[in-house]
């Protein structure tokens, strides 16, 4: 039993004895003015009214004692407390219940929580963060005109629940946040302020016994709400402090990923004139050779038909890489200005890949390489550029033998995604390979000019020995035909590994229609390709030729 208490007896024990004392001393004196009535009778009305003064202080004293609150509920004590219990708190929801658990003690709050303010456009988000009891928990966004938020912003103090209600323009508040706010089954609301700005606000419900809240109530509720709302800012301040030191780390890991690939492609740049001056000056140098050996045997007269044949194929086969390579060069040169010209006809995957496969067919037989293509049977046609498609996937094949070591597997899969979030139907094409594999730094960087990786000691003319690298230009033309067409190329490798070979997949979408495909580009004697036309077309397309290693 406290202070307050013990006060509040003494006073009842001192008014009850007054009370007797006086009670025996005026009964023979009231009894002699009223000498019809019986002495018991006026003891019994004496003794009533001693009684009734009794329970109505006794009442009195109870209500003071079930009133009274902690000594430490002053204003430093309240801090005091609210300090040491959230020490080292970094989330709003322990601060908030850490703010719920003192008022239920300070002042028997069965209830409470947070409203976290967010300011949009026409609105404000609220969000409920609960404190202490059955709480709501679903956002909803007030009108900046709300009337508990006009009242909160205009007063900056506390606003009791029947003060909000009687105001003239809550009954013009929509249905939907007046009965939000009867699910807050609120009796007080306090605002907190930062830069001038309502940025949340404290819910305190009823109390024990649905006690009123008193003036020096809403002062302790309204400290707690500045200490909890100064807390909360500080948490803001070191989660964006974290955020910030996250962030910095990850842009100092980019920026090195980028210096180390501007250095690479500077160094690619020069492996690249390199190699391209190499790849330019040695059919020149066959050109050369064999035509000086041909006018030197053509001079001594010892020319016969079977010499002049393979000279003549040699010269050939010079005057074709050197061509492969200065087209490879103006290609690139297009894409970069966007003037790669296109001519969109109807054609479909399995009349495209042969000729992108059938150049390599030699080399992969040489080097037993298992060659697996699956899923064309029954793809409808698309629309492209027959030509540069051909030009793009003979890449792909191009670097899936050149990676793979020899008696590895090299895999060609398809098949049709259909329509999905606003995307049109797409062919998917899969280029996956049994080789050494892609660091994933360099994912990204290999569809870039110049990029190649390794050395340029690993340079060769040859489009399929193992590991002989090109000039670095094949993967760009193929990405930049591929999005001409509107479509998408990327890699997914496990990593670079010669010894383990995790190989590479090479991934390839075309939509059916590309989308600026104009239809009067087709030939005016091309049929729709539905119905019986497309059964023709299907059973019409040459199928890539069958050969011990590869299976269609």
């Amino acid at each position: 039993m406290n202070a307050r208490r013990w006060v509040g007896l003494g006073v009842v024990f001192v008014i009850a004895t007054v009370g007797i004392a006086a009670a025996l001393r005026l009964g023979p004196e009231v009894a002699a003015r009223f000498p019809a009535l019986p002495a018991g009778l006026i003891s019994g009305g004496v003794a009533a009214g001693l009684a009734f003064g009794l329970v109505a202080l006794a009442a009195l004293v109870e209500a003071l004692a079930r009133d009274e609150r902690p000594a430490d509920t002053t204003s430093q004590g309240l801090i005091l407390k609210f300090n040491q219990r959230t020490v080292g708190v970094l989330d709003e929801e322990t601060l908030a219940r850490a703010a719920g658990d003192l008022l239920a003690e300070s002042l028997q709050v069965r209830v409470s929580g947070w409203l976290l303010l967010t300011p949009r456009e026409a609105a404000l988000t609220v969000r409920p963060v609960p404190a202490r009891g059955e709480f709501p928990v679903v956002p909803l966004e007030f009108a900046r005109h709300n009337v508990l938020l006009r009242q909160l912003n205009q007063r900056h103090e506390p606003v009791r629940q029947a003060e909000l209600e009687a105001d003239a323009h809550y009954s013009q508040t929509p249905a939907a946040e007046r009965q939000w706010l009867k699910q807050l089954n609120a009796e007080v609301y306090t605002p907190v302020f930062e830069g001038g700005l309502l940025t949340a606000v404290l819910v305190a419900g009823p109390r024990e016994g649905r006690r009123p809240f008193r003036p020096a109530d809403l002062e302790l509720i309204a400290l707690l709400a500045a200490q909890t709302g100064a807390a909360w800012k500080a948490i803001q301040l070191q989660n964006e402090v974290r955020q910030l030191q996250a962030a910095a780390v990850q842009l100092e890991a980019r920026l090195r990923e980028k210096d180390e690939a501007v250095v690479k492609m500077d160094n690619s740049r020069g492996d690249f004139l390199a190699i391209a001056s190499h790849e330019l000056r040695t059919p020149i140098t066959q050109l050369l050779g064999f035509a000086d050996l041909l006018g030197s045997m053509a001079r001594e007269n010892s020319l016969d038909v079977e010499t002049v044949v393979q000279i003549t194929d040699s010269i050939v086969r010079a005057c074709a890489r050197l061509n492969e390579v200065i087209n490879q060069i103006m290609d690139m040169a297009q894409l970069d200005v966007n003037a790669l010209d296109l001519k969109f006809k109807t054609c479909t995957l399995d009349v495209l890949l042969r000729p992108a496969i059938e150049p390599y067919v030699p080399a992969m037989r040489e080097r037993r390489l298992a060659l697996r293509i699956t899923g064309l049977k029954d793809l409808p046609p698309l629309q492209g550029d027959e030509h540069r498609l051909v030009q793009a996937f003979s890449q792909l094949m191009s670097n899936a033998v050149k990676y793979t070591p020899d008696g590895g597997k090299i895999e060609i899969s398809a098949r049709l995604l259909p329509a999905e979030n606003n995307l049109p139907p797409h062919l998917e094409l899969v280029f996956a390979d049994g080789g050494i594999g892609i660091d994933p730094r360099y994912h990204a960087l290999i569809f870039d000019k110049f990029f190649r990786i390794g050395s340029s000691s690993q340079h060769s003319t040859s489009t399929t020995k193992f590991m002989g690298a090109g000039p670095g230009l094949g993967l760009p033309i193929a990405k930049g035909v591929i999005e001409r067409h509107g479509g998408r190329i990327w890699v997914e490798s496990d990593g670079h590994d010669p010894a383990r070979l995790p190989g590479s997949r090479f991934y390839v979408r075309l939509p059916l229609k590309p989308p600026a495909f104009d239809p009067r580009a087709l030939p005016a004697a091309d049929e729709p390709f539905t119905g019986a036309a497309a059964d023709r077309l299907r059973d019409s397309r040459p199928n890539i030729p069958r050969t011990p290693f590869i299976e269609t």
